[in-house]
């Protein structure tokens, strides 16, 4: 084997500082430049304030808080008694349940509000559709359509307790709505 060598420069001046050194050693000091801008700060330099735990969580809560204080609660006596004296009718009946289980049973001239499943509970939620939007048959559509009745009675299968109707419940967007319309919502507690 030949090496080949060139002897005509001088390898004095010749350093390799990477292998002179292990690679846990710090490497040879880097020259700072002098910048004209300040150094970045990471922390803000703010009155510490404390915020809430999740600002959607805490507007829910109000929004939940300001549509229950509009809403009236009614026992199933009370609502006998509405049924029973009240001619002409200056009320609609809203039941909240299934369409089967509204087709199994229900109060006579109650509106079934389909707004159990996911897909209309959204559809609700989002605005894309109207309470006449969720209704089955076509004289209900025209009377929420019109809703020329001031208070609107709403029930479902078991709610019996008012503090149990959170943000997310089908009963909750339904008074909602009603809310939205400039309507009276009148809950029916007890179960069916």
């Amino acid at each position: 084997m030949s090496v080949c060598l060139e002897s005509s420069r001088s390898r004095d001046g010749l350093k390799l500082p990477l292998l002179n050194r292990s690679r846990s050693e710090p490497g040879p000091p880097t020259l700072k430049l002098i910048s004209s801008t300040p150094p970045k700060r990471c922390k803000l330099e703010t009155a510490s304030v404390s915020l809430p735990a999740s600002p959607c969580a805490e507007s829910a809560s109000i929004q939940r808080s300001l549509i229950l204080k509009k809403v009236k609660y009614l026992e199933p006596d009370g609502l006998k008694q509405k049924l029973e004296n009240c001619r002409p009718k200056n009320y609609v009946l809203l039941d909240c349940r299934s369409f089967t289980a509204y087709n199994l049973s229900h109060i006579i001239g109650a509106i079934n509000v389909n707004c159990s499943d996911r897909y209309n509970r959204k559809r609700l939620q989002r605005g894309k559709a109207t309470l006449a939007d969720l209704t089955s048959s076509k004289e209900s559509k025209e009377i929420l359509k019109k809703m020329s009745h001031k208070e609107v009675i709403v029930y479902d299968e078991s709610t019996s307790d008012k503090e149990r109707i959170t943000v997310t419940h089908p009963l909750f967007l339904v008074l909602s709505s009603i809310v939205e319309e400039n309507k009276q919502p009148v809950l029916l507690l007890g179960e069916c």
